[in-house]
């Protein structure tokens, strides 16, 4: 598939089947993470993969209502960067549309699960809800200095996937020389 026909046919799959990624194609996927531009070549971008379904379920509760389709999930990368890299949210969005495009070159539906700035249901020692990265970084025991950019759902997809025409982009907000 060339690479404008590939990102035709990603689109964002919440709904999958029963059947586990096999673990080769989840390390093609975070390969695929890995080999992004980063800036400075830091590589500011950490990993978590996660295919306990049961722990996969509990990190749905980190995003109420939209993390759900987390509960369906057959694995999920959790996508941190290192908070000293001036450009770690770029570098580690940059790893989660790779993967993403990865995943469907091999057949896997992908959802993106925003974490950054989100707010978990989970309600904090003082009262008050923890934000999705702390909800996260309880359950997950990763360390300080990191936060959560995203969480990529994997699975294979319940539905066929519609790939996307270019009229149903708006192409239309394509400006060329100066905005008029």
């Amino acid at each position: 598939m060339n690479f404008f026909d590939l990102l035709s046919a990603r689109r964002s799959v919440r709904q999958y089947t029963e059947e586990p990624i096999e673990r080769n194609k989840l390390q093609q996927i975070v390969a695929a993470g890995l080999m992004t531009p980063s800036s400075k070549n830091l590589h500011s971008t950490e990993f978590l993969v996660v295919e306990d379904r049961s722990l996969i379920s509990q990190m749905a509760r980190c995003k109420p209502r939209f993390g759900e389709m987390l509960t369906q999930a057959t694995a999920a990368v959790v996508v941190l960067g290192r908070l000293e890299s001036h450009a770690w949210v770029e570098d580690a969005s940059l790893a989660m549309l790779a993967m993403m495009l990865e995943a469907r070159e091999l057949g896997i539906g992908s959802c993106w699960v925003q974490v950054r700035h989100m707010v978990s249901e989970k309600i904090g020692s003082d009262g008050n809800p923890l934000t999705s990265n702390k909800d996260l970084q309880e359950l997950l025991h990763f360390p300080d200095g990191l936060e959560v950019e995203a969480i990529l759902s994997l699975g294979y997809p319940l539905h066929p996937i519609r790939p996307r025409k270019l009229a149903d982009v708006r192409p239309f907000r394509v400006h060329w020389g100066k905005w008029e």
